[in-house]
C-alpha cells in the first residue's frame, strides 16, 4: 500500500474508488467504509483509496476545543494499510483548503485530480467550507459529475452507535472494555519508555515509564495491559496517576511487566489497554502499597487470562 501526499505524482488509475474520512481510530464504523470501498473496487476490477486529512481540521480551525486523537497518524496509516486498501491519500488541511466549498472539492480534487469513479463515506460526512457538505450533497454531486456514492452506516455495537466521539468519551470514563468492542481491538498508547524515580523497584514491582504520544489517554487508575515489544504482547499492570503514596507530583504511565526482564528504555512501544481494575488510591506506606499491588497482579492476570 502506498501513501500518496501530493496529487500531482498521483498515477492513473482506470476505476478509482475513494473512502473519504478522518478515520481517527480506524473503528469499526470506519471498517464498515473501507470494507465498502474496497468491495466495490474488487467488482469493478478498480483500486480502492482512503482519502483522510492532516492535521484533523478542527485542530487547525478551532484548536482550543479540538478533540484529542485517538491515535498518532502513523498508527493510523498502519491500520490503514493492513485493511487491504491500494492506497492512502493523505490530503494537508490549510485554512486555503478550508474554505473550499463542497462543489468545488468533489469538482477540483475528486474528480479533477483522482479520478474517482465511486466515492464512500459515513452517513455523518462533512466536507466544504463551513462543513457544508454531508453525505446527501455528496450524493447529488455524484449524479453531476458522474460518479456513483455509496452511504454507509450507522454501525451499532449493542446500544452504542460506533463513533470517534463516544470512543473518546468511554475513553475518558475508563470503560476500556466498551471502547474496544467499538474499536475491534484494544486501545493503546504509543511513545518512548522513559527512566522514571524508580518507585517500583524499592517495593519489589519495576517499572517501564511510558512518556505517551497519544492524545487519547485513559483516566487514572490501574488497568490491566499488554505491551507490544517486538511484535510480541507482554501481559502487564499500568498505573496511571501521581503516585500520591510516595507525594509525587509528576504524572506517569508506568507498566510492571510479567515476566520481562530485558531493557526498554528508549524504546518507542505499545501499551494496550484491556480493563480498569480500581481508581488511584494513596496508602499509609510502601509496605501497604506492595499488598495491594500484589492483589491487583492477580487480578490483572485473571482479567489477561481471559481477554
Amino acid at each position: 500500500m502506498e501513501i500518496i501526499r501530493d496529487l500531482s505524482a498521483l498515477a492513473h488509475h482506470s476505476y478509482p474508488v475513494t473512502a473519504i474520512g478522518n478515520f481517527d481510530g480506524v473503528h469499526l464504523g470506519h471498517h464498515a467504509i473501507l470494507k465498502a470501498a474496497m468491495d466495490r473496487a474488487r467488482a469493478a476490477g478498480g483500486t480502492a483509496f482512503a482519502l483522510t486529512f492532516e492535521p484533523l481540521p478542527s485542530k487547525l480551525l478551532f484548536p482550543e476545543r479540538a478533540p484529542k486523537l485517538i491515535m498518532l497518524p502513523e498508527d493510523k496509516h498502519e491500520l490503514l494499510r493492513i485493511s487491504g486498501l491500494d492506497g492512502v491519500i493523505v490530503m494537508n488541511f490549510t485554512r486555503e483548503f478550508s474554505m473550499v466549498p463542497p462543489r468545488e472539492f468533489v469538482r477540483d480534487y475528486l474528480v479533477g485530480k483522482i479520478g474517482v469513479r465511486e466515492v464512500v463515506v459515513g452517513h455523518s460526512v462533512n466536507f466544504g467550507h463551513k462543513r457544508a457538505g454531508n453525505a446527501s450533497v455528496m450524493v447529488e454531486l455524484g449524479r453531476e459529475f458522474g460518479f456513483d456514492t455509496t452511504v454507509v452506516g450507522p454501525v451499532k455495537v449493542g446500544s452504542h452507535e460506533v463513533s470517534s466521539t463516544r470512543i473518546r468519551e468511554l475513553i475518558a470514563a475508563g470503560d476500556m472494555r466498551t471502547a474496544a468492542r467499538l474499536l475491534g481491538r484494544f486501545h493503546f498508547l504509543h511513545g518512548l519508555v522513559v527512566h522514571g524515580r524508580e518507585r517500583g523497584r524499592t517495593i519489589g514491582f519495576p517499572t517501564a515509564n511510558l512518556a505517551s504520544e497519544t492524545e487519547c489517554a485513559p483516566p487514572d487508575g490501574v488497568y490491566a495491559t499488554r505491551m507490544v515489544v517486538d511484535e510480541e504482547r507482554w501481559p502487564a499492570i499500568t498505573n496511571i496517576g501521581m503516585r500520591p503514596t510516595f507525594d509525587d507530583t509528576e504524572h506517569a504511565i508506568e507498566s510492571h511487566l510479567f515476566g520481562f526482564n530485558g531493557d526498554l528504555y528508549d524504546r518507542r512501544l505499545k501499551l494496550e489497554f484491556v480493563e480498569r481494575i480500581r481508581g488511584e488510591k494513596k496508602f499509609g506506606s510502601g509496605q501497604e502499597l506492595a499488598e495491594q499491588i500484589a492483589r491487583d497482579i492477580d487480578r490483572v492476570k485473571e482479567i489477561l487470562a481471559s481477554a
